[in-house]
């Protein structure tokens, strides 16, 4: 069995624990920030901001959010979690989700390996067009060009 189908096999078992948009959200868009396995307070400072300009949030306390997603990924994996995370993101929230995710990863400048599989399976389980994923990841390329590397 490769390790696709075991993935689908897991991903298709048990109940998914991400209850509502808010955690998707912040459930995709913190994993995200994770890829590399560190994350700095400043990405998390990042994240607030980000999701604080968004209507959606508006009166949204995050914290106990982080801590929900950072339990899941850990409890589920990165995988299982971002594919339960992308069944409960509304379609016509899907595009957005998958730019501001890039906006994340890609604040830096900088496309490392493990954010750019994070962004190809992300983009696999939002089931975004590839087309219209190519025209999102130019922008967000073309957006944080010259940005300076956060350390």
């Amino acid at each position: 069995m490769s390790s696709s189908e075991k993935f689908e096999e897991k991903n298709s078992t048990g109940i998914n624990q991400v209850t509502s948009e808010w955690d998707a959200w912040v459930g995709i868009l913190y994993s995200c920030i994770a890829a590399d396995n560190l994350i700095k307070d400043s990405e998390k400072t990042s994240l607030s901001k980000l999701l604080y300009s968004k209507e959606k949030f508006v009166g949204i306390d995050v914290t106990p959010l982080y801590a929900k997603s950072s339990h899941l990924k850990t409890e589920l994996g990165q995988l299982k979690y971002i594919a339960d995370c992308c069944e409960v993101i509304k379609e016509e929230d899907k595009e957005t989700v998958f730019a501001l995710a890039l906006e994340i990863v890609l604040s830096d400048g900088l496309l490392g390996e493990e954010e750019k599989s994070i962004i190809e399976v992300l983009s696999k389980q939002l089931k975004i067009d590839t087309a219209m994923a190519k025209k999102i990841i130019e922008v967000i390329f073309l957006k944080n060009k010259g940005n300076i590397k956060k350390m």
